[in-house]
């Protein structure tokens, strides 16, 4: 898969790596997150990443709605179920209470 214009590899490098450590991406750790269209290349790339790195682990994008608006996640589901990865990108979004 070809890197796209809009993600550099150090982006690709750096989700692939916040992934592995965190278990999720959120548009704090990468605030071109907050395109939501620009995600979904991002999670192909991150996906990439993680497979010429010979790793088994893959990632999944979910778009959780708020009432600020919605918000997108990109998580581990080896790490999080769906539940999880919402409280995470709640608490990651300063929308908790």
């Amino acid at each position: 898969m070809e890197p796209t214009e809009s993600i550099t590899r150090a982006q690709k490098k750096e989700g692939a790596n916040k992934l592995l450590e965190l278990g999720y991406i959120t548009e704090r750790e990468e605030p071109a997150m907050m395109d939501k269209d620009w995600c979904n290349d991002f999670l192909l790339q991150v996906n990439d990443e993680l497979r010429l790195r010979s790793l088994t682990k893959r990632a999944v994008l979910a778009k959780f709605n708020y009432y600020m608006g919605d918000g997108v996640i990109i998580y581990d589901p080896a790490v999080m179920n769906e539940t999880d990865a919402k409280r995470k990108l709640r608490y990651a979004l300063g929308f908790h209470k």
